[in-house]
């Protein structure tokens, strides 16, 4: 074993044979990191009234001008869904796009921040159940349930991120008359890097 010494202080670190420098090391996830050291993780729920045809069950907007939205889970489900195919089907799905604006209509609401001892809150205009979209969404992905009830679960562990003025939505598309869905995202805004974020 060799041992190296800073000249300056006199701090030491092992060397092994195979040139291994000896550490001690604590791994967290990135969402535990967000909230514990930035206060910066958040959790927003949303509900809509099931319809044929599409209904928007969340739609965000990144309003910061510095930071990323940066989605790490969506969950959803529908319950008392009537008038339409049987689960599973096709026809039934969420719908989750890059791009499309706010027009009109829902409500909007304020995501709650996962550290309770945090101040901060999250720089994002969110509307919750039914509202109007404008403009021409990017996909990205579809998720279909087997049965009413159950839990579809999206887990990006932080591969999507919204940019700066940028916008997603989730919404319910299907053939049921009635029902309600729900959808749950956990996010983080996080401070953008200068070699990545698309910058």
């Amino acid at each position: 074993m060799t041992i190296l010494q800073d000249p300056l202080n006199g701090n030491t670190a092992r060397v092994d044979s195979d040139n291994r420098l000896q550490v001690a090391s604590v791994s967290e996830s990135i969402q535990h990191s967000t909230s514990h050291d930035k206060g910066q993780a958040y959790q927003v729920q949303g509900t809509a009234t099931l319809a044929s045809g599409t209904v928007v069950g969340l739609q965000f907007e990144n309003t910061s001008s510095d930071k990323d939205m940066v989605i790490s889970y969506v969950r959803s489900q529908i319950i008392d869904a009537a008038g339409g195919t049987v689960l599973p089907s096709v026809e039934n799905y969420l719908l989750m796009q890059f791009g499309r604006t706010y027009a009109s209509g829902g409500a909007q609401v304020t995501p709650v921040n996962m550290n309770t001892g945090s101040g901060n809150q999250a720089e994002a205009t969110i509307y919750n159940g039914g509202a109007t979209l404008a403009g021409t969404g990017v996909e990205f992905d579809r998720e279909y349930w087997k049965a009413e009830a159950e839990l579809v679960r999206f887990n990006k562990e932080g591969a999507m991120i919204v940019g700066p003025n940028d916008t997603f939505d989730i919404s319910f598309v299907g053939d049921h008359t009635s029902g309600t869905g729900y959808v749950r995202v956990s996010f983080m805004m996080v401070e953008r890097s200068t070699t990545g974020s698309g910058s």
